[in-house]
């Protein structure tokens, strides 16, 4: 299965994720600064960050109100400009030469400004979830972005982790980040306190999994003891089995989908390696 069938469900909400950012550069009041974030979202990413917020929602509800349509679409975008000044800031860290097919920001325009878009987008997700978002979730939502930043701060400390460590940098870089993906947008369509620690708990779950076989693919997982595919294969049924009290729809069966495509590309990939 590809992605573009896991987005079916959502894919008009995306296609209007992707107009904001498209967009996003002509709300810069410094016209420098157009060029660059125009740059960075010329060759869209796979989006799954947004795809989690919205496929949690429509798990939930699949016919919200306008309102809630409203601030799910700006959570969308920005859980994506969280997750992009993320990877600009690590392509600078990890001197990258290319991202999506072109030459990172770094190559381009130079460490100094690629930290500075980095910040840029960083400052414009949180002033749209301000905007949108009810404090309680802004604040959430914040939290885990500093956790994130620090367990960035905690690899680049600890090169050669032993597997605890490992586990609980991966929570904070990425998982916990697609958990509250899951939680918020399970929330703004009206989920309750048990969907909402579900879905979170699918989205944690997802995130290691993901991590896991990212760094598996980089080749980064041999270095560290006693980690393999199968901790992988745990984590993607930890993640599947979260889901098994929501009703059928085509959301969750896109949520499970999701966790089998991201498990069988990397055993693909394991195999003719």
């Amino acid at each position: 299965m590809k992605f573009q069938e896991i987005y079916k469900p959502i894919i008009s909400e995306l296609d209007q994720v992707e107009r904001e950012l498209e967009n996003l550069s002509s709300s810069m009041i410094y016209n420098s600064i157009h060029e660059i974030i125009d740059y960075f979202f010329k060759i869209p990413g796979k989006h799954l960050r947004p795809t989690l917020v919205l496929l949690s929602a429509g798990t939930i509800n699949s016919k919200l109100s306008t309102h809630a349509e409203s601030s799910l679409l700006q959570l969308a975008v920005a859980v994506e400009l969280i997750h992009s000044a993320s990877l600009i800031h690590d392509d600078v860290i990890d001197d990258d030469i290319f991202r999506r097919g072109q030459k990172t920001l770094n190559k381009t325009y130079g460490k100094k400004i690629s930290v500075l878009t980095g910040d840029v987008l960083y400052a414009h997700a949180f002033l749209i979830i301000n905007k949108y978002l009810p404090k309680k979730l802004v604040h959430n939502l914040i939290q885990v972005t500093a956790n994130m930043c620090a367990a960035e701060v905690d690899q680049a400390q600890n090169t050669l982790p032993d597997r605890e460590r490992y586990f609980n940098i991966i929570k904070g870089k990425t998982a916990s980040f697609m958990g509250i993906c899951c939680s918020l947008g399970c929330e703004i369509a009206g989920g309750s306190e048990e969907e909402i620690l579900d879905l979170e708990e699918y989205g944690l779950n997802l995130g290691m999994t993901y991590q896991i076989i990212d760094d598996y693919m980089d080749g980064d997982i041999k270095t560290i003891n006693n980690v393999t595919l199968e901790d992988a294969n745990y984590f993607g049924e930890k993640a599947k089995n979260s889901l098994k009290n929501f009703k059928a729809s085509t959301y969750k069966d896109s949520l499970i989908n999701m966790v089998d495509h991201i498990l069988t590309f990397s055993h693909s990939k394991a195999e003719n390696a």
